[in-house]
């Protein structure tokens, strides 16, 4: 079985050159088990075998940036399958952070993925050289991703599973403000505008007419979009948002 992970540490390394990826440093993952919160036990290079793709989000306590990340990492997670599908996201907290204090970070930011103590069992904080939060790491195919914001998730885990996000570009014809959408069609056309999940499910299509601003309020804040504009005459724009 380590044969077969160091060579899946190759073949994939090789694969990223090719890409043109070679500049961004990737390192081997390494293995821990921990139990959860809600006292399951889990193991990283099991899940790996299993063709799973893990997010470790690593946090403490008393880290504000934590608790304002945790949402949103916990919306990629449900928009994923809430852990049954490919993508799994494991909380870490760090090892000065109490269980009664995880417990309540979990309550005050509502999370839904599974969180670990490493207090009394494998220190992956420094397994994986974490000094301070918050940090996330993506791991597929025992690769470690180097350390990642939370804007770059989706972007990442293109390096492990097709998502439907592929090139995107930043148009100010579209944002996102006070919850809303909105959209401004530039062209002197009308404009098809779809909107999908990161998944590629079509949430919203819409008509808009030469020049028009147009906001929408159905979509869920803190989800991650892909707005797709195509004019009449076939040009098109494409863009990720973030509804906050």
């Amino acid at each position: 079985m380590k044969f077969q992970h160091k060579l899946a540490f190759v073949i994939l390394l090789l694969f990223l050159t090719v890409l043109g990826y070679s500049q961004i440093r990737y390192s081997e993952a390494i293995d821990f088990t921990l139990t959860s919160t809600d006292g399951v036990e889990v193991n990283l290079f099991t899940e790996l075998d299993n063709d799973k793709t893990i997010l470790l989000n690593f946090f403490s306590t008393s880290c504000g940036q934590c608790v304002i990340e945790a949402p949103k990492i916990d919306s990629i997670y449900q928009q994923f399958g809430s852990g049954n599908e490919q993508l799994l996201v494991w909380g870490i907290a760090s090892p000065s952070s109490p269980l009664l204090g995880i417990d309540n970070f979990i309550a005050d930011t509502e999370i839904s993925y599974p969180n670990f103590a490493t207090q009394n069992s494998d220190n992956v904080f420094e397994l994986y050289n974490i000094s301070y939060t918050p940090q996330i790491l993506i791991i597929c195919e025992y690769i470690v991703s180097p350390s990642i914001s939370y804007n770059e998730i989706v972007e990442n885990l293109n390096y492990c599973f097709p998502t439907k996000l592929e090139v995107i570009e930043i148009y100010p014809e579209i944002y996102s403000k006070n919850q809303l959408l909105y959209v401004n069609n530039p062209y002197k056309e009308e404009v098809l505008m779809r909107i999908y999940d990161i998944t590629g499910k079509l949430i919203l299509s819409d008509r808009l007419s030469a020049g028009l601003l147009k906001s929408y309020n159905s979509l869920s804040s803190n989800h991650i979009y892909i707005i797709n504009l195509l004019s009449a005459s076939g040009h098109t724009k494409t863009q990720k948002l973030i509804i906050k």
